[in-house]
């Protein structure tokens, strides 16, 4: 079924999973008079366990199951996901492999990437199996779980490897894989709690039943009753007893069978074998005659298990609909203006249809369904959904819309300028989708020691066993059932997730979206915060203060020359320039950081700083007015025959610059400021706020170099962490290279997919929260894991006393999983401390 790198194993397989062993990993230890080899440490304690409980003939039928032929079905069941058609709705080229492919040849492989809605996930252990076995397939290269949102992110290439064969692998191993899709994930979650109901319901009545009879035969060991009238009781207990542990319990037994012929022990093993040793002893003495029987015991075992298993998804259901598929926001119908015989026509279409250039009506009210620039009307926008910015905002004719934004006030046409993957709404999901599919150090280590957990607690059950067959064989059975029910480390795997997928939710709501998982641990260590200037502490909307001319030209004619060398460029100082012309100059070259050179009715032109402008010429290089007054930033306009204009552009600061720069250095944090004006502005404004450091007419290297600078300093032996905020394309390098990097909204895509989060709402004191939240995500993940552990530490020892029953074990494992959750869930309601602007 799967294609394995056959380089990377030896030809020998695992002998109690029978997957290839990966070379420098080979286990052994004599079985039945034979050296056995196994793959990893755990497999060869559950297969020591076994032999050791006298079940070592489950070896014989795991051979005849490896024998038995596939199913013909599942060869054939996903073909139609390698349709072409398929692909181009759900597959997509990986976002993070966007920048690198811009340098690749065309020999590169093409690399694909899809999310899949996976069925039957509700464990650590469930996450771990499916990494650990896709990432076994030939040409994956990640593979990443959510147990909140039941989602597989996957990446693999296209020339090695189809789809089909990764969701044969899933479906072989008991999960049902299908395309991601928010309302499928509601409608499973849905299905999910239907028959989770059903389960605990089935289990409560038989639980009712069975302590009825249970009753009865208590009062028959006191004389009450007659030998045929207790048979007869135990016999309908058993009835019961079996709908209960068939219906209500299958779920624990799939689970631990499915770990147990991959050779990983999952969480409910001790469950399943609990629930199966009370049931088993209780057949066994319902035929003979003899003993005691428990079914009492075993329906109220799997009520209560089952009553806190449902707590904790309805947890994880709620944390799960914190992060909705922003996609959700979109209407299903919109309105599109069609011209017939002159005659404006309004036309209600179906969203899916809706392409570039569309003209669409968006009436009061209605939530805006594409990207796009309005082109009749004027209106207030909430943009909150997005943004986290609650005022709406005005628009006007020229204004960009948003798709999923709210029409406030007034009707406004747009016409379309994005749809379907191309939409911004489309890479602020792939944001947050990556940062669910994520996994920061602790979360890791924390899913490792639940899994190494597991086959801990099943040797303390067997030596418990064995101690208490020794002191008092009545109760050895019961106080092992107590140890196995206690003792399972579900707390400890959901301490980490829930507490980062509460906290992620929560800053959204703050319009700041986490793309990375990792930026929790390093968050709480920075001690430098460096701002680039232009966009980032000022809004970046430039505007021509004065425009002073140095040759013939007039003023009208100045501002016409920059517009046209400025039209091709996103930068923030082009837009100051569109007003005053439409056309484009030709043969356009941009000199990064420096500056753009171009033609106009064949006179070749340049417009930047003023060493770049004049480079042409053979005078020294002219002061800017700037040298006397420092308000602004002068940039030079220049022909091959001299100097042609001065402009001083300038750009306002952002409303809660200051108030956040203060705050920051009230916490103890260092800041810095790095800008590519030479002009003076960027001294004058690091002054203002109160920046003590401030490097002007950086290059993006000079950046680089900054940035690593600050991080080779070293205090108290670590080295200094560095968190960097930028909106422009030269700011990729810093934003690669520091520890935390944090773009804005108005940055290009380009520049977003290389920063750990995007700063949506344009509001500096979402740095505040992050930071504030970081802390207190930290210590939530801190109380939950100290939780989990102590539990564990204090609660098995009194088990393995004797000194807590099964039906109490239940009850405590339970609440145990639902405090973490709880506690985590505190997070999203979390207030910061520090009053905005």
């Amino acid at each position: 079924m799967t294609t394995i790198a056959a380089s990377l194993y030896s030809p020998e397989a695992c002998y109690h999973c029978q997957l290839p062993i990966g070379l420098g990993d080979d286990f052994q230890c004599e079985l039945a008079s034979q050296t056995r080899s196994f793959c990893c440490p755990a497999c060869l304690s559950v297969a020591q366990t076994i032999h050791a409980g006298g079940m070592g003939a489950f070896y014989q039928h795991q051979e005849s199951m490896d024998r038995r032929p596939q199913e013909p079905l599942l060869k054939e069941r996903f073909t139609a996901f390698d349709d072409e058609e398929f692909q181009q709705r759900f597959v997509k080229n990986n976002r993070e492999t966007v920048t690198d492919n811009l340098s690749a040849n065309n020999d590169t492989p093409q690399t694909l990437y899809i999310e899949l809605l996976i069925g039957g996930i509700h464990c650590a252990a469930c996450i771990w199996l499916l990494e650990k076995q896709l990432m076994r397939l030939e040409g994956m290269t990640k593979v990443s779980v959510s147990l909140t949102e039941q989602k597989a992110t996957l990446q693999w290439q296209k020339n090695t490897l189809k789809l089909s064969t990764i969701c044969r692998a899933i479906a072989a191993i008991g999960y049902e894989p299908e395309p991601y899709h928010h309302d499928q994930l509601i409608e499973l979650q849905q299905r999910e709690q239907r028959t989770a109901l059903r389960r605990l319901g089935i289990a409560g009545i038989g639980m009712m039943q069975a302590g009825m009879f249970a009753i009865a035969l208590y009062a028959g060991d006191l004389g009450y009753i007659d030998d045929a009238s207790r048979n007869f009781m135990r016999t309908i207990s058993l009835l019961v007893a079996t709908v209960v542990v068939t219906y209500s319990a299958r779920s624990f037994f799939i689970g631990a069978w499915r770990g147990i012929i991959r050779g990983k022990p999952v969480m409910d093993l001790p469950v399943a074998i609990a629930i199966g040793l009370a049931y088993g002893a209780s057949i066994r003495a319902t035929i003979s005659g003899t003993g005691e029987v428990y079914y009492d015991s075993v329906t109220m075992f799997t009520f209560l298990l089952l009553a806190g298993r449902y707590l904790e998804m309805r947890a994880r259901h709620y944390s799960g609909r914190l992060s909705t598929n922003l996609h959700s926001l979109l209407p299903s119908i919109t309105t599109r203006i069609e011209m017939l015989d002159g005659e404006a026509i309004h036309q209600p279409i179906p969203l899916f249809k809706i392409k570039k250039g569309d003209l669409l009506l968006v009436k009061t009210g209605q939530t805006i369904p594409a990207d796009g620039i309005i082109t009749d009307g004027a209106s207030s926008v909430n943009e909150a959904q997005l943004t986290g910015e609650f005022d709406p905002i005005h628009k006007q004719v020229g204004d960009t819309v948003i798709a999923g934004t709210i029409n406030v006030s007034h009707p406004i046409t747009f016409r379309v300028e994005a749809t379907g993957t191309d939409l911004q709404l489309e890479a602020i999901g792939q944001l947050v989708n990556l940062a669910q599919s994520s996994k920061p150090r602790i979360a890791e280590l924390a899913d490792r020691l639940s899994l190494s957990f597991i086959s801990v607690i099943l040797i303390i059950s067997a030596a418990t066993y064995l101690t208490w067959l020794q002191l008092d064989p009545d109760k050895a059975f019961w106080i092992t059932l107590s140890v196995l029910v206690v003792s399972c480390p579900c707390a400890l795997s959901l301490a980490t997730p829930a507490a980062l997928t509460a906290a992620s939710n929560r800053l959204r709501q703050s319009g700041l979206f986490v793309a990375a998982a990792q930026l929790w641990e390093t968050v709480p260590t920075v001690q430098h915060i460096v701002f680039d200037k232009t966009g980032t502490l000022t809004k970046g909307l430039f505007t021509v203060h004065q425009t002073l001319p140095l040759s013939n030209h007039s003023e009208a004619e100045c501002l016409s020359l920059a517009a046209q060398l400025e039209n091709t460029s996103e930068h923030p100082i082009a837009h100051a320039f569109a007003p005053y012309d439409k056309k484009v100059a030709e043969e356009i070259s941009v000199t990064t950081h420096h500056g753009i050179e171009g033609s106009i009715n064949g006179k070749r032109y340049r417009i930047g700083q003023a060493h770049f402008a004049s480079e042409w010429h053979t005078n020294p290089t002219p002061t800017p007015p700037s040298s006397t007054n420092n308000t602004g930033q002068w940039i030079l306009l220049s022909d091959q025959q001299g100097p042609c204009a001065w402009f001083q552009l300038q750009d306002e600061l952002r409303d809660d610059a200051q108030s956040t720069i203060d705050q920051l250095k009230q916490q103890g944090l260092i800041l810095h400021m790095l800008s590519g004006d030479s002009s003076g502005s960027a001294e004058q404004l690091s002054q203002q706020l109160g920046i003590e450091h401030c490097q002007a007419g950086a290059s993006p290297a000079d950046k680089l170099t900054y940035i690593q600078q600050l991080q080779n300093v070293h205090t108290n032996n670590h080295k200094e962490t560095v968190m960097m905020l930028g909106d422009g394309i030269n700011d990729i390098p810093v934003l690669a290279a520091a520890d935390v990097s944090i773009a804005m909204a108005n940055a290009p895509d380009v520049a977003k997919t290389q920063s750990d989060c995007v700063l949506l709402s344009g509001q500096l004191s979402g740095i505040i929260d992050l930071i504030q939240l970081s802390h207190k995500t930290r210590t939530t993940i801190k109380q939950n894991l100290t939780w989990a552990l102590l539990y564990n530490a204090c609660i098995i020892p009194l088990a393995a006393q004797g000194l807590i029953p099964p039906y109490l074990a239940a009850i405590g494992m339970s609440l145990s999983s639902l405090l973490v959750l709880l506690n985590s869930l505190r997070l999203h309601r979390w207030q910061s401390t520090t009053a905005n602007p």
